[in-house]
């Protein structure tokens, strides 16, 4: 586990990000935490200010409310930095195809200006690039390796590709120490409210239809944060993972149909389900091959589909009742 290291996160208010963010927090480390709180959706904020105020601005972090494209972030940013997680993206396929060029800007030329910044770090020890299982495309084969040919189907797929071409030209030209990781449909209490299963329960739990795209039997690899939290710090601190990309999934896909039985099951509901024409960039099947990841990093995930769900319904319960 990384301990009392000096860190940038970007994106650090985002789903995988506030999750890091408090890992690293309860392990001594010192953040540069960098986040625009665009208006994309709401309460990242909020979620971030919970886990902060537990420690001490300037002591234990600094937060900066900056976007990655913008030159003044950059000279705020100390090069005396053990480690880089570069999490901050424009996400969603279906955003993507409606604004490739917003996309396409933030993913791969905010990713060019923070690679450029770290030509100016002496002693980098990492540079963890978040990739996406989207660089696939729909897969020739399955399990997906890492050498599986790339065919992405939608802008933000490209981005994420166009991301790690240019992570490995800086690790081959500049000898930035660099790790890509491709990350599997992440999931879990706090999730972004456009991935599926947030939408589902929510819909569920009002009584309203669920609509899906396409016939429900596309395969999806989901994968809960906690594995993905673990991954991330897992490659991060083994040398052996330098200049090399990672699937990290949980390599047991289900179908939609599959998930959403799952869920009515813990609900209660009574089933709701509208069917609609699938939608463009919409992959038929995500299923990671990890055994890389397992033989490098030690990577073992540990939450299945049922417990992860289990656990995500829970957290929607508790915050209702809240409310």
């Amino acid at each position: 586990m990384l301990k009392n290291k000096k860190i940038i996160i970007t994106g650090a208010a985002g789903f995988i990000g506030s999750y890091l963010t408090k890992a690293l927090l309860e392990q001594n480390n010192y953040l540069i935490l960098v986040d625009n709180f665009n208006d994309y959706y709401s309460g990242k904020e909020d979620r971030l200010n919970a886990i902060l105020e537990n420690y001490e601005s300037k002591k234990d972090y600094i937060l900066l409310k900056e976007d990655i494209l913008n030159p003044k972030l950059y000279k705020k940013l100390d090069p005396e930095i053990d480690y880089i997680f570069h999490l901050a993206a424009q996400a969603n396929v279906r955003h993507s195809i409606k604004y490739a060029s917003e996309v396409s800007n933030t993913n791969i030329i905010g990713t060019i200006n923070l690679l450029e910044f770290t030509k100016k770090i002496k002693d980098l020890r990492r540079f963890i690039f978040a990739s996406s299982s989207s660089v696939y495309g729909n897969p020739l084969y399955t399990p997906c390796d890492e050498d599986h040919p790339k065919n992405p189907i939608s802008p933000y797929a490209i981005s994420k590709l166009a991301g790690e071409i240019y992570t490995n030209y800086y690790y081959n030209q500049f000898q930035i120490p660099i790790t890509n990781l491709r990350f599997y449909t992440v999931y879990g209490p706090n999730g972004r409210p456009d991935m599926a299963i947030g939408k589902f329960f929510n819909l569920m739990l009002q009584n309203k239809p669920l609509t899906v795209y396409g016939t429900g039997e596309q395969l999806r690899d989901f994968t809960y944060i906690s594995d993905i939290i673990s991954g991330m710090i897992l490659s991060s601190e083994n040398e052996k993972a330098v200049g090399e990309p990672f699937n990290l999934g949980y390599s047991t896909p289900i179908s939609v149909n599959e998930l959403v039985d799952i869920m009515y099951e813990f609900t209660g509901v009574q089933r709701n389900i509208r069917y609609e024409k699938p939608q463009m960039g919409d992959v038929e099947i995500t299923h990671s091959k990890i055994e890389k990841a397992k033989k490098i990093l030690n990577y073992h995930p540990k939450i299945s589909i049922h417990e992860g769900l289990k656990k995500y319904y829970a957290w929607i319960k508790e915050r209702i009742n809240k409310l």
